[in-house]
């Protein structure tokens, strides 16, 4: 329920007093998306907003309305999405003013896609992440605070070398991911991603006798 005062059902949360505070549970790491349901859920743009406020402390639908400038319905109709879609929880239930407030988090730090062909269509849903890193990190800001080096490399590999630093990528995500947060710092986002360049990028294979125009 979002902030409700209705009848709760058994397996909620006890409700906590007022001056008790709401603590970040502990989430598994990774939850595998693989169904058609929540593949919808994350597809929406306001959704996938407030996945990334809810990985990190609990929230009310009230708190993440008044952070994504949206009305406390509208957000509590995408936390019931997904919730349906196993994406978020009610973490915890507080009284505030008579009413209890349920406090919402992920049901897991991260999550990756194992979903078939016929429930993402024809275009790979790397692009949908593409798009969403884009979105987030011009939403940061004109000067976004970018640690480390920016680039946009292309290297000529095997597919032996490929997936080489295919697994390194994964290893250093995997490391941040179970980073235990510093109640101190700021949120910081990585997004990384090795993929074959585009056919005019390939040009002819070094190894082969290229003909002189």
């Amino acid at each position: 329920m979002v902030e409700t005062s209705d009848n709760i059902t058994a397996d909620e949360p006890p409700i906590l007093a007022e001056s008790v505070p709401v603590t970040m549970p502990e989430l598994p790491l990774r939850r595998v998306i693989n169904t058609e349901q929540q593949f919808k859920a994350i597809s929406d743009a306001m959704r996938t907003k407030i996945l990334g406020i809810v990985q990190h402390q609990p929230a009310t639908a009230k708190q993440i309305a008044e952070r994504l400038g949206a009305t406390p319905g509208a957000i509590g109709h995408h936390l019931h999405v997904l919730e349906d879609a196993g994406l978020v929880q009610v973490a915890a239930r507080r009284l505030m003013r008579g009413i209890v407030a349920s406090y919402y988090t992920r049901t897991a730090a991260s999550s990756t896609n194992d979903l078939p062909p016929d429930v993402v269509g024809p275009l790979p849903v790397a692009l949908d992440f593409f798009s969403k890193a884009r979105d987030e990190y011009i939403e940061a800001g004109s000067q976004p605070d970018a640690r480390g080096m920016l680039a946009f490399p292309h290297m000529r590999l095997s597919a032996a070398r490929a997936e080489g630093y295919a697994m390194r990528v994964e290893a250093l995500v995997n490391d941040l991911i179970a980073e235990p947060p510093d109640p101190g710092g700021d949120i910081y986002g990585l997004f990384v991603a090795v993929f074959r360049a585009p056919s005019y990028v390939q040009g002819p294979n070094t190894s082969q006798p290229v003909d002189a125009d």
